[in-house]
C-alpha cells in the first residue's frame, strides 16, 4: 500500500485528490523508480488496465442500477512503439539491416559496449558508412530532476522546437487545420531495382542529415589531398603548420561535440 500521508505533503489538494481516485496498482506504478534522468518510466504505467478498471467500474453500477445485465471481460495489450509507428520503408529496412549486421560485425570482432554509427544516410545505401562508437564517448553529465545530484546518462535527442524540420511542420499545420490531408495508401511498396523508389527517404531525414553528409564528404576529400600533398613536401617548416592547423580544427571539433552533449 502507497503511504498517502507522506504523499499528501507533497501533492496539491487537487493532485492529492486525483491520486487518491486512482486504483492501487497504477499508484504503485506512478511511485515507482524514475528514469535516471528523473521522468517517470510512462513504459511501465498501464494505461490501457486503467481504462477497463474504470469501464468496470461504470458496469458495476450500472448492473446496481439495473441498467446493465452483460458480463465484462477485458483482455488488454500493450502496443508500445507500435502504436506510435508507421509503416517501414525501404529506407527504415536498409538501415535496420545494416545496424543489425554492423553490430553483429562488431561483436565477433571483440569489440564491446559500443553503438553503431550510420552515415551518409541520406544517399543510397550502398554509398553508406558504418562503424562503432564507445558508450563511454556519449557520456554526459546530467542533473536528475527533484535530486540535487548529476549523473552520467546518454541524453535522448530531444525534438528541436527551431529546426528547420518542426518549423516545416509548424507552416503545414495551417493547411492541415482547414485542409484533410490525410492518406493511407497501403503497405509501402518495395522493388527489386535501385530506383529512385527505393532511395526515397523521408523529408525530416533529409533535411537533418543532407548538409551534415555532403560537408563531411567535403571534408574527408580535403583529408585525403592533404595527405597526398604531404608526401611530396621536404619543407618541414609547412608540413608543421599544416599539422598545428589541423591539430587546431580537431580541438575545435572536439570541443564543440562536448558542449552539445
Amino acid at each position: 500500500m502507497s503511504d498517502d500521508s507522506a504523499i499528501k505533503k507533497i501533492l496539491t489538494p487537487w493532485s492529492n485528490s486525483l491520486f487518491k481516485s486512482l486504483p492501487e496498482f497504477l499508484k504503485q506504478q506512478l511511485l515507482i523508480e524514475r528514469e535516471m534522468a528523473g521522468s517517470i518510466k510512462l513504459s511501465q504505467i498501464e494505461t490501457e488496465k486503467l481504462v477497463a478498471y474504470m469501464v468496470e467500474e461504470e458496469l458495476k453500477n450500472r448492473k446496481k442500477a439495473g441498467t446493465y445485465s452483460g458480463t465484462f471481460a477485458p483482455v488488454s495489450h500493450f502496443f508500445g512503439y507500435q502504436g506510435r509507428s508507421g509503416h517501414p520503408s525501404h529506407f527504415d529496412c536498409s538501415l535496420a539491416s545494416t545496424m543489425g549486421f554492423t553490430a553483429g560485425c562488431l561483436i565477433e570482432a571483440g569489440l564491446t559496449g559500443m553503438a553503431v554509427s550510420v552515415n551518409n544516410v541520406t544517399k543510397p545505401a550502398s554509398d553508406w558508412r558504418v562503424g562503432g562508437v564507445p558508450l563511454l564517448a556519449m557520456l554526459s553529465l546530467y542533473p536528475k530532476q527533484g535530486f540535487n545530484t548529476s549523473e552520467l546518462v546518454i541524453r535522448s535527442e530531444d525534438v528541436s522546437l527551431t529546426g528547420a524540420a518542426f518549423q516545416k511542420m509548424k507552416v503545414q499545420c495551417s493547411q492541415w487545420r482547414m485542409k484533410d490531408c490525410y492518406t493511407n495508401p497501403g503497405p509501402i511498396q518495395f522493388y527489386l531495382d535501385d530506383s529512385a523508389e527505393n532511395n526515397k527517404i523521408s523529408m525530416t531525414i533529409n533535411m537533418m542529415y543532407e548538409k551534415g553528409d555532403d560537408m563531411t564528404e567535403k571534408i574527408r576529400g580535403l583529408c585525403h589531398s592533404i595527405q597526398n600533398d604531404c608526401i611530396f613536401t621536404e619543407d618541414q617548416h609547412l608540413l608543421h603548420a599544416a599539422l598545428s592547423s589541423l591539430l587546431s580544427a580537431k580541438q575545435v571539433i572536439n570541443s564543440l561535440s562536448h558542449a552539445n552533449k
